[in-house]
Parts: structure tokens; C-alpha cells; sequence
């Protein structure tokens, strides 16, 4: 986010809290602060640099290698008025300090459950990406989710509901329309913004919940120069806009037991996504996006994740294990004929990837403190020789601390 940027987000939020400062005046009994937060540090041993979240990972990056640092460090300032409400969250890591979040929000008391919110906020889409790390059973997401969206946040508009569908509170609807910038926290560089749509369905027992969601998201990039889309086993050269098209659903069940709860969680998710040859991030959070010698893919990708987590409450311990699939481009062919730009795809643009975790976590002091140990693993398909094959498998361990308040 660029400091110009920077300074209009703190204007308006300046703007909104005298105005809601001043509304105070007159009602001070109506009007509430609340500060919220958590901080997260790490240390994380790796078999190779990849995937490693802290510190600066130095040649050579094949090696194993052992960081430690702050993870995520968030600070949130929330004010309300009546139906009015405004936000501020400040990210906080080992590399940087930014602004992550920060909106208007308006939930009408006659219309209880729907809001309208415009700013910089998380972007809502599937399972994991709308949820904290804080509250999160690990502490990084499904591998492919980083790829689909590297930002975690959008510019726009946000429209939606959040509350019951009957009175005795059983059925609940999430759902959320948002018009996005398509940029990650920049503003429009598009002519016309990014949409995205999820509605989550649970039915709450007395014993049980159980949630069914689907999730959309479409855009488009702009391709001045053109890109390749990988179709049917080749690349083809075009010049139109490259798409940017997600489709997903979930289905998760939480079941409370004598000594616990324990939650089953399934997703899947496939579609277009716009890249680059060497990356495979999506380039749309920040397009235009102008690199010299790269080049622009559109690849067809399907990814899946399931998750067990058995929270002990006697103990306050947690455990989880979760395995996620991720083939990134379903029609490339290695062994089809390639423009000779294209002929060294790396294993991280290209292949399948399988990805295995498990961990423990502790809780202390209600939920305030929480001590992780986890452990990663990743197998890879690289390209070598006009086919698919395994890469070397890699291991990742991390112990972590979180504080919440």
C-alpha cells in the first residue's frame, strides 16, 4: 500500500471518529470503544526456504533452515453509534507495519442481521479465508488459498446478512455480495470492479452445528501484451482479458461430546486463475501488473482440503491433522509442444501438490494464551524432462505463541 494511500485511510477513519465523537456529545451513553488484538510469534525449521513465514530466508535456499519472528501482530479500533460503526486494524510482522483493515459499517436496528460496509476489508469467500489465524486451528491456511488470494483484503462495497431465519434461532444464514477492486488494498485500476458472493446455511442443534456454504468470485485482468492460456494440453497465445473465476463450496459439522467438541470441515474449490509463468500467485491484486521478461498464464486449477479438529476442554487442548490437494493446472501437458518462452516452468507454476499437517495446541488463561506445536508436510510434482515427477518432500516444523485480548 502506497503512503499517499496510507494517508487518505487515515483521514477518513480520523473523519469518521470526530463525527462520531462529536454524535457522542450529545448521547455519550450510546456511543462505545473497544480496542482488540493478538500477537503471534514463531519459530519455524524447514528441510528447504520454501514456505517459511519469518525473517529473511538467504542462499542457499535449498539448505534447511531454522527462523524466528513475529508472525502477525494485529491492533483493531472499533467505534459505534447507534446503526453506525467504524474500523481500524493495524498488521504488524517481522517485515513491515500496515494497515489491513479499515471501513464504514451501517446495520440497520430495523433490519436486524443485514449491514452495508464500505472500506478496505477481508475479502469473503469459502472456509478459511474469512477467518483470523487467531481462531484458526493452525496458523497458516491451505497452500492453495495463499495462491488464490496472496492479499487477504480488498477495496469495496460489502452488502449482506448475518443472523437468524426463525425465532427459536435454529437456522442461521451468512451471506455476503461484494464489489471488489480486484487489487488487494489498492484502489480501482480496472474499468469496471471484481465480484464476489458467499451464502453459508447452519442448522444449530443442541449438540451439534452443522454449515453448508458456497462461494463465487469473477473478475478479470487486463493482458496489454497478452498471455497463454493452458487448454487441452497446450498454450495458447490471445489478447483478450485473462479471467479470474473461482467457484467453491464447503460443508463443516461441529459435534460437542462429554469431553470436548470435535469439527469436521471439507472444501473444495476450482476454476480459472490468472498468473505468472515463474509464480503461481494470482496476479489480479495487483493488476495491472508489469514485469519485465514474465509472462501472463491463465490455468485452469482445481483444489480440495479436510480438516479434524478435537478440541479436549477438560484439558484445553486442541489437535488437529489436515491434508489439502492442489493441482494447479489441470490441462497443461508437459510433454506437449510449448513456446519456447514457456519451456522452463518451475515446479511451483506447474504440478500437483499434496500438503499434510498436524499439530497441538494448549490453551491458557481462557483462550487468552495458546502454545502450538505443528508440523508440515509438502509433495510436489516439478516438471523435468518432458514429464511429471515427485519432488524431494518438504518438512516443516513450527512452535508458536499466540496472546489474544
Amino acid at each position: 500500500m502506497t503512503s499517499t494511500m496510507q494517508q487518505r485511510l487515515f483521514a477518513l477513519l480520523f473523519a469518521l471518529t470526530l463525527l462520531l465523537g462529536g454524535t457522542a456529545m450529545q448521547a455519550q451513553e450510546q456511543v462505545r470503544f473497544t480496542l482488540s488484538g493478538y500477537f503471534q510469534a514463531i519459530a519455524q525449521y524447514g528441510s528447504e526456504g520454501d514456505y517459511i513465514k519469518v525473517g529473511n530466508v538467504i542462499p542457499p535456499y535449498d539448505q534447511p533452515t531454522t527462523r524466528m519472528g513475529i508472525r502477525r501482530g494485529r491492533l483493531a479500533t472499533q467505534a459505534t453509534y447507534g446503526d453506525l460503526g467504524a474500523k481500524i486494524e493495524i498488521n504488524a510482522s517481522d517485515q513491515k507495519l500496515s494497515i489491513f483493515n479499515v471501513y464504514a459499517e451501517y446495520k440497520p436496528h430495523w433490519a436486524e442481521g443485514a449491514f452495508v460496509k464500505g472500506g478496505l476489508a477481508t475479502i469473503d469467500f469459502g472456509y478459511e479465508l474469512p477467518y483470523s489465524s487467531s481462531k484458526r486451528a493452525a496458523f497458516e491456511r491451505s497452500l492453495y488459498m495463499a495462491d488464490l488470494f496472496p492479499g487477504d483484503t480488498d477495496m469495496g462495497l460489502m452488502v449482506g446478512y448475518n443472523g437468524t431465519l426463525c425465532q427459536s434461532k435454529r437456522w442461521q444464514l451468512e451471506s455476503t455480495l461484494s464489489i471488489l477492486a480486484g487489487n488487494g488494498g489498492k484502489g480501482m485500476m480496472k474499468n469496471s470492479p471484481d465480484l464476489a458472493l458467499r451464502l453459508a446455511l447452519t442448522e444449530q442443534g443442541s449438540n451439534h452445528n452443522v454449515s453448508f456454504g458456497l462461494s463465487g468470485y469473477g473478475g478479470y485482468l487486463p493482458a496489454t501484451d497478452g498471455y497463454y492460456a493452458f487448454d487441452k494440453g497446450a498454450a495458447t497465445f490471445k489478447n483478450d482479458h485473462m479471467l479470474r473465476a473461482y467457484g467453491g463450496a464447503f460443508l463443516t459439522s461441529t459435534i460437542k461430546h462429554q469431553g470436548g467438541q470435535l469439527m469436521l470441515t471439507a472444501e473444495g474449490i476450482m476454476g480459472l486463475q490468472p498468473g505468472w509463468q515463474n509464480a503461481n500467485l494470482a496476479v489480479g491484486h495487483k493488476a495491472p501488473a508489469t514485469f519485465e521478461n514474465n509472462i501472463f498464464v491463465q490455468r485452469h486449477f482445481i483444489a480440495g482440503m479436510a480438516q479434524v479438529v478435537e478440541r479436549i476442554k477438560p484439558i484445553d487442548l486442541e489437535l488437529f491433522g489436515r491434508y489439502a490437494y492442489y493441482d494447479r493446472n489441470r490441462h497443461f501437458d508437459p510433454k506437449a509442444q510449448q513456446d519456447l518462452k514457456l519451456s522452463n516452468l518451475t515446479a511451483l507454476t506447474e504440478g500437483r501438490s499434496h500438503q499434510l499437517s498436524t499439530g497441538v495446541n494448549y490453551f491458557l488463561q481462557q483462550d487468552h494464551l495458546r502454545l502450538s506445536l505443528q508440523y508440515d508436510c509438502f509433495l510436489r510434482q516439478k516438471i523435468q524432462q518432458q514429464a511429471f515427477v515427485a519432488a524431494k518432500p518438504l518438512h516443516m516444523v513450527t512452535v508458536g505463541a499466540q496472546y489474544k485480548f
